[in-house]
Formats: structure tokens, sequence, C-alpha cells
């Protein structure tokens, strides 16, 4: 399974190639729509890896919710 670190790079492989290419073919203006299609895809992965970052954290410091089948636990017993 590859990192994310792997993942960016192999993106901005890509993005870098596509752009040079459409330079040199003289299409300076698709190259710019490419750009800015690519920065807003890369801002979504940035803040859903935030999201979800966020997201863990909060269910690390939830206790964990009794499981409907599970016996009561010795706190319960005693209550």
């Amino acid at each position: 399974m590859r990192n994310i670190d792997d993942i960016v790079s192999a993106a901005c492989k890509a993005l870098t190639a596509s752009l040079h290419e459409a330079f040199e073919a003289g299409r300076a203006h698709t190259a710019n729509e490419l750009k800015s299609r690519m920065a807003a895809f890369f801002e979504g992965l940035a803040a859903e890896a935030e999201t979800n970052a966020a997201g863990a954290e909060t269910q690390a410091a939830a206790p964990a919710a009794p499981q409907p089948d599970a016996p009561p636990s010795e706190e319960q017993r005693h209550e």
C-alpha cells in the first residue's frame, strides 16, 4: 500500500509533465486551467486529511460505548 507521500509525489510528477506538455504545445491557457484544477484537487485532499485526522483524535478521546450484548462491567454491577 502506498503512503500519502508516494501518492502526492506521483501526482506532482504527472502534473508537471502535463503542464510542460501544455506549454510546449502553445496552450498556456490549458496549462493554467489544469494548474487551477490540480490546486483545487490538492486543497480538497488536504482538507479531507485534516478532517480525518481530527475525527480520529475525537474518536480516540471518546470513551468506548458499551456493546448491547456485552455483559455489564464491574462498575455497572456495583451501581
